[in-house]
């Protein structure tokens, strides 16, 4: 009986009703978050959920589920589809209209598309080198040229672009709130090699993606440079090697499962630390930098916060260098997406 009471006043607790509006933090989020747990176990930091999201069905569905399980929670949908420049737009107006400040923005949506899995590199990698076949996407053959509506790359505009215009567009917001910081989900498989700027849309590579987390590396630290005179802070995270469904969709059920047993036994057997398997382990480095003092997390001005989980599946965060980061090349880099910026400002009549 006493359990039953004890597990009633929890419920109870973290379903209160937020009395004080005034000292909720507003986070925007593109894509899964855990802050309503943090919110439900922590009454004197409460957030405030704004869920961007392509699809309203959807939208509405993980608003219910979330709402389902924190009753007191406060969340809300806009619309926006990360990809289009235009939607994007559409989307910071519809927030500048609702809210009058933003405490955090997390680009974490993201897309890995693939035309299909390379099962000669799978059979290789399995033999020669198996921490390699469950560390990295080199058996993900990606498309080449692939452009939006808009004559974007695809992947691009949805993984960085699109974020880099909603940042651009609600920086206003960001400055009314002390210590706002931004939190781009990047990955452990990001590096330099992967990234040509002077292809840096990757329409004629054959990583777009890895090429994409390269540049979410550059813009992060870059921004934050730039933006801390304004008391905002940018920070690049990356979940580790989780099974989500960026990749397990191209597998079909009956490997995606195959993945998921490979992850724990990398983890549990080979002792690889960086294979966080689900989607909420992943999430813990977002979590972590959105909760943590700034002083501690400013320390690390040119890392990268990464999930990673012991061999018993206890996750914790550790710091990554941003491998060769180049101030010039990042100069180089805000100066093309600034220009890209100001052109689709032009075309959709946007005032900056």
């Amino acid at each position: 009986m006493n359990k039953k009471r004890n597990k009633r006043k929890k419920r109870n607790e973290r379903n209160k009703p937020i009395k004080d509006m005034s000292t909720v933090k507003i986070a925007l989020i593109t894509g899964a978050n855990r802050l309503l747990d943090h919110s439900a176990k922590n009454t004197n930091e409460q957030f405030k959920i704004v869920l961007a999201c392509r699809n309203k069905t959807r939208a509405i569905d993980a608003q219910n589920a979330l709402l389902k399980e924190f009753t007191g929670g406060l969340v809300e949908i806009v619309l926006v589809d990360v990809s289009s420049v235009k939607s994007v737009f559409e989307c910071c107006k519809e927030v500048k209209k609702r809210f009058n400040r933003i405490d955090l923005i997390f680009c974490n949506a993201g897309i890995l598309p693939c035309t299909h899995v390379d099962w000669s590199v799978v059979a290789k990698q399995l033999v020669f080198s198996p921490i390699a076949l469950m560390s990295r996407t080199d058996c993900i053959v990606q498309p080449v040229g692939k452009t939006t509506a808009e004559g974007l790359g695809e992947t691009f505009a949805c993984n960085v672009f699109g974020h880099y215009v909603m940042i651009r567009e609600l920086e206003n917001l960001l400055i009314k709130t002390k210590n706002s910081r931004i939190i781009w989900t990047s990955s452990c498989t990001a590096t330099k090699e992967n990234f040509n700027l002077e292809d840096y849309q990757a329409i004629k590579e054959n990583a777009p993606y890895e090429s994409s987390k390269r540049m979410t590396d550059l813009i992060a630290i870059g921004l934050n440079s730039r933006l801390n005179k304004h008391d905002i802070y940018s920070f690049a995270t990356h979940p580790g090697i989780a099974a989500t469904n960026i990749v397990r969709d191209h597998l079909g059920w009956v490997m995606g499962y195959g993945m998921l047993i490979g992850l724990f036994a990398a983890r549990t057997f080979l002792g690889m630390r960086n294979q966080t398997v689900t989607n909420w382990n992943g999430s813990y480095s977002n979590y972590y930098v959105a909760t943590q003092p700034i002083d501690l997390l400013n320390n690390a001005a040119i890392k990268k916060f990464g999930s990673y989980c012991n061999r018993f599946g206890e996750v914790y965060v550790d710091t990554d260098d941003i491998e060769d980061y180049n101030e010039v090349e990042t100069e180089a880099l805000f100066n093309k997406l600034n220009k890209l910026l100001d052109e689709f400002r032009v075309k959709y009549n946007i005032k900056s």
